[in-house]
């Protein structure tokens, strides 16, 4: 009888300890994370804030963990190419994604069909930064100010027209609400990317544009663009000479979009909490925050609860907006 239960104890511990396996090797990666290469999506072109940023965050990360992060620029279909193919990676912390305000709210309103749900699919590490847009005009114009701008449309209307990184981005959706708001009449030209749309605008071939204040700021300062609004509440801190929207002449507007990393759903709780501590930090960092500052954007970080809860808030904000303006992708 008691050989028995010896033996009965041994298999007890012997099955237990199996059983613990699987939980204990999943511990042991998060410990070790990250012990390889990590590969950091970019849905949109390059040239633009969310790629810029992911220079940033890869380099930054890089020094900080002494495994290589690797940017992979995946754009198209306003960052649907990219955002499923996170979605349909191994949720192991080895594939993240820069977030766009496209891919994490817009895009679903946008779209009938994605190979994604960002609700569903995706587990939120953590913002980075909130930005505000810049509106421009080729300097050629009738206009200088923005009620100028605003009367010659109203007396032109559908006659000028505006150009955007493709349907359905930050700059589309906000310059759909400023239309909307002004109660003016613009036709929308989308592009692939944000730097061939401003390139246009210069060259006269477009009129208007809601700018990254990176690709926007250098050819208003050499003359080539002329700013007429920052669309979110504050003045930017690289132009403090030009001011919001709501203080050229349309009060209460207010529109700024927002970069964090995403990673596939059911990433192990240990990573995702890893990432987000490491990116606040190096978010924090001095010398990162001066690069943030030349990009015309200003540091937000905080849990991945609190950058779910603003996923799912703007989604439902920017269903509104695009339901309000009959918007569906080509």
């Amino acid at each position: 009888m008691k050989i028995k239960t010896i033996r009965q104890r041994w298999l007890i511990s012997v099955l237990a300890t199996a059983a613990l396996l699987p939980l204990h090797a999943l511990a042991q990666n998060s410990i070790r994370y990250p012990n390889r290469a990590v590969r950091l999506i970019v849905p949109t072109a390059p040239g633009g804030a969310a790629d810029s940023l992911a220079r940033v965050m890869a380099q930054k990360l890089t020094e900080s963990w002494a495994q290589q992060v690797v940017v992979d620029a995946r754009a198209g279909a306003n960052g649907n190419i990219g955002a499923e193919l996170l979605a349909k990676s191994e949720p192991d912390g080895y594939t993240l994604m820069m977030g766009t305000i496209g891919v994490l709210a817009i895009n679903k309103s946008l779209y009938e069909k994605m190979g994604y749900d960002q609700l569903r699919d995706y587990a939120p590490v953590g913002q980075l930064v909130t930005f505000s847009l810049l509106l421009v005009a080729n300097p050629a114009l009738p206009f200088t100010t923005l009620p100028e701008l605003i009367a010659h449309v109203k007396a032109n209307p559908g006659k000028l027209n505006y150009g955007s990184p493709g349907t359905g981005g930050s700059p589309h959706m906000a310059m759909e609400l400023f239309a909307k708001t002004a109660d003016i009449k613009l036709v929308h030209i989308p592009y692939k990317g944000s730097a061939a749309a401003t390139t246009d605008v210069v060259g006269g071939q477009l009129q208007l544009i809601f700018g990254d204040p990176p690709a926007a700021l250098g050819h208003v300062r050499s003359g080539r663009l002329r700013a007429l609004g920052i669309s979110g509440p504050v003045r930017l801190r690289a132009a403090p000479d030009i001011p919001t929207i709501a203080e050229a002449g349309l009060p209460g507007f207010a529109v700024t979009s927002y970069l964090g990393i995403v990673a596939p759903a059911r990433t192990p709780a240990t990573i995702v909490t890893r990432i987000n501590t490491d990116i606040n930090r190096i978010t924090a960092q001095a010398d990162t925050l001066t690069r943030i500052d030349a990009m015309g954007a200003q540091p937000k970080t905080g849990t991945p609860e609190e950058f779910s809860a603003l996923i799912r808030s703007e989604t439902v904000r920017w269903a509104k907006v695009v339901a309000d303006a009959g918007l569906k992708a080509q």
